[in-house]
């Protein structure tokens, strides 16, 4: 008669720790295949927002969006920005909310990034302030000195270099914690403040040449808010938060659309103030109309 044997408990341990180490090894890789598959959503996603900037500029004098204004549309004050202006281009998601439901625009589809914390955030992504600026009814607006302007696409010295669109972090609320969507400090543009990305560069009226180096200060701002939270940094409100800082979410890249339209994955602290944020004459105008000292960035 034969014997009936089974595994002994040695050989059960050895196989449960091979098992083990394989998915200690796998899970990792698993995840970043994920998160690369997400990325390129992005990257699919700001592509289509350019491709929409571009067609944007040929109807209307080579001149970008308004970043947001205010609009009355039947008996509704309606807020609409950039997202509103590109939206007959790309047909993709939402185009707005009304004042009444506390939403903004740029809502869902190619607006909404599959790695973003809360799906309920509008405007994932945020253009760069310096091309498209404050219109009519909104706070500085309000400010002695606000001109509306529009900006030309002829200011952009460096189209292949300069960033348009960025993915940015989930805001924190004015007031922490937050009772209602409506209160997410969320941007519809990246803050291009040179002090939010670098410390001084040295540049003076003689040496337009950096002497300084970046010093990559927008990687303090890498992170997303918690909704309940009141920390310095994420209870900071509309201005100076991850809301409107570029957020390095996919294994430590950024997906990035650059004013001649191209999109790549940014990695994280590569972005360069000087070479990728500052446009000459548009950076100067845009802090005379914020209120701002007249001035070059020295």
């Amino acid at each position: 008669m034969k014997s009936k044997k089974g595994f002994t408990l040695i050989e059960l341990l050895v196989v449960i720790a091979i098992i083990a180490i394989l998915a200690a090894i796998l899970f990792p890789v698993f995840a970043q295949a994920r998160e690369k598959a997400r990325a390129i959503t992005c990257v699919s996603n700001e592509k289509q927002m350019g491709l929409a900037i571009l067609q944007y500029l040929q109807d209307n004098n080579e001149t970008y969006p308004m970043l947001q204004y205010y609009a009355t549309i039947g008996t509704l004050v309606q807020p609409l920005d950039w997202q509103t202006a590109i939206y007959p281009y790309v047909k993709n998601g939402s185009n707005g909310a009304s004042v009444a439901t506390g939403g903004s625009n740029g809502y869902g589809g190619i607006w909404q990034c599959p790695s973003f914390p809360n799906t309920g955030q509008e405007s994932q992504y945020g253009i760069n302030w310096e091309l498209c600026r404050d219109g009519s009814g909104t706070y500085e607006s309000t400010l002695a000195g606000f001109s509306l302007e529009t900006v030309s696409d002829a200011t952009v010295q460096t189209p292949a270099d300069t960033f348009l669109v960025v993915e940015h972090g989930q805001a924190g609320c004015p007031t922490a914690p937050c009772t209602s969507l409506a209160q997410d400090a969320e941007s519809a543009y990246f803050n291009p403040t040179e002090a939010n990305w670098t410390n001084l560069l040295g540049i003076t009226a003689t040496n337009l040449n950096p002497v300084n180096p970046d010093t990559h200060n927008e990687l303090q701002w890498d992170l997303d808010c918690s909704y309940q939270t009141s920390t310095p940094v994420c209870g900071a409100g509309w201005a100076d938060s991850p809301g409107d800082m570029q957020r390095y979410r996919h294994t430590g890249t950024s997906s990035t659309l650059f004013c001649d339209g191209h999109v790549k994955a940014e990695i994280r602290g590569g972005a360069n103030w000087w070479n990728n944020i500052y446009i000459q004459g548009a950076y100067e105008s845009l802090a005379t109309q914020e209120g701002a000292p007249v001035g070059p960035p020295y």
